[in-house]
């Protein structure tokens, strides 16, 4: 399968995991959907974050701007790559913009720490792309979903 079409399946299963699982939720559906892009949008990945970001939201726009009947806003955050700015980019996006949802990364240095924070936080999190095999492993929480590969 060419990079392509696993990037559109990957947005794909990611929306319909978000629209099922924001349809279980007991929120206002006037109530907008506060989802978190944290991913590279510079350096070695970035080409990677762009075609993740775009499908992400390629999906919302054919489902009419909305999941689970709740329009969507987006909280977009360049990751770089950088381990050492993971922690503090997560928590930026779940503590001060309290989106409803993360999703990110490509590299698995910055989704271990984004998913301590997640999973510290009870905050919905969708891993597109990132093979640490601790992010289904002892990273592991019910709030944390890998739609990728894993390393081993």
């Amino acid at each position: 399968m060419n990079n392509r079409k696993r990037v559109r399946l990957s947005a794909t299963a990611l929306g319909l995991g978000l629209t099922a699982l924001m349809s279980l939720s007991s929120a206002n559906a006037e109530d907008k959907v506060k989802v978190g892009l944290m991913l590279p949008y510079t350096g070695t990945y970035a080409a990677l974050g762009t075609a993740i970001t775009n499908g992400f939201r390629q999906y919302v726009n054919e489902h009419g701007g909305k999941l689970a009947g709740r329009e969507v806003t987006y909280f977009v955050v360049d990751d770089e790559s950088d381990p050492a700015k993971a922690t503090e980019n997560a928590n930026r996006l779940v503590k001060r913009d309290e989106v409803d949802v993360l999703v990110g990364t490509v590299h698995s240095g910055v989704a271990l720490a984004m998913a301590k924070v997640a999973r510290d936080n009870k905050t919905l999190t969708i891993i597109p792309n990132a093979g640490a095999d601790e992010l289904t492993g002892q990273l592991c929480a019910p709030n944390v979903f890998r739609t990728s590969f894993s390393n081993s």
